[in-house]
């Protein structure tokens, strides 16, 4: 005869209890990724007011596709890509190497904490910090008023972007010269004992051991900071506001969604852009691994 279990036991038994504690979790993920994530995507094909919502189709998409300011910030991405990946990752390469030298070892510890700890301010305060600096009678604007270098880091189109890449790039180079480090740490001594023994130049031994062997972490770092790059917000919007710069000249595609959800009110296009957005991360990201992936640069 088999015994009789109460409902208590049949709950906290073992086949049962271990749901219970992982329950907590995909109840916190379906409410606060997997309901939103649905629900923006059904809202990009509504047109929604505290009054009414309408199912308008391809409108919002049509709508923000034809939109300037939209299309200049989705224009302005390829800038932003382009440009924060080769400034970011050149410097935190270079520092990197710096840092790996045998006489600098000792102490690289002290310097990695310290190139790090930017990487741990918001983007928030990053952007504050940066307004101070660039904005009028800033500390940079001293500086180089000292040399009869007149520049106006946040009314200018041209200087707008660069300011945005400037203080991020602050904010972000610590973290990538980490990862360089545990890269180059990684390649063998060995290879630039023999490559020294056979007369290679420190170019050399960069060109044919380090570039090749860091080609994976370079992948990498690439494929995050491009990601990263397509959702920039807190900088552009510190220091400009929601406009974006002088004339949207340093406007993103997450600061358009901002000023057509929460300034404009129309959560269907800001919708429609959020998921353009998504779409072009995710294209870009295939396309890199792929590229990487026939040049061999993944193993």
């Amino acid at each position: 005869m088999q015994p009789k279990y109460s409902w208590r036991d049949q709950i906290l038994g073992p086949k049962v209890a271990p749901y219970l504690f992982i329950a907590p979790y995909f109840i916190l993920f379906s409410l606060f990724w997997v309901f939103p994530v649905v629900w923006s995507f059904i809202l990009s094909f509504q047109r929604w007011s505290a009054r009414e919502t309408v199912w308008v189709g391809f409108a919002n998409y049509q709508y923000v596709l034809g939109n300037p300011a939209v299309r200049a910030a989705f224009s302005n991405m390829v800038w932003y890509v382009v440009v924060n990946n080769t400034f970011q990752l050149v410097i935190a390469l270079l520092l990197a190497i710096l840092l790996d030298l045998s006489f600098l070892r000792r102490a690289s510890g002290l310097f990695r904490t310290a190139i790090y700890m930017p990487n741990l301010v918001s983007g928030v305060a990053t952007g504050i910090l940066f307004a101070i600096i660039l904005g009028a009678g800033g500390l940079a604007i001293r500086f180089l008023a000292q040399f009869g270098i007149e520049i106006s880091f946040l009314n200018s189109t041209q200087w707008s972007k660069p300011s945005v890449i400037i203080a991020g790039g602050w904010r972000w180079i610590g973290y990538w010269v980490v990862i360089f480090m545990a890269g180059l740490q990684s390649i063998p001594d060995d290879y630039y004992e023999v490559a020294e023994l056979d007369g290679a130049t420190l170019w050399q031994r960069f060109r044919f051991i380090t570039f090749p062997l860091l080609r994976p972490v370079v992948m990498f770092m690439l494929i995050i900071n491009t990601i990263g790059t397509l959702q920039i917000f807190e900088e552009p919007f510190v220091l400009f506001g929601p406009s974006g710069g002088p004339l949207g000249s340093a406007t993103t595609p997450v600061l358009e969604m901002y000023r057509l959800g929460f300034a404009n009110f129309d959560l269907g296009g800001a919708a429609a852009v959020g998921w353009l957005l998504a779409a072009l991360i995710m294209l870009l990201s295939v396309f890199q691994l792929l590229v990487a992936r026939r040049r061999g640069w993944t193993e």
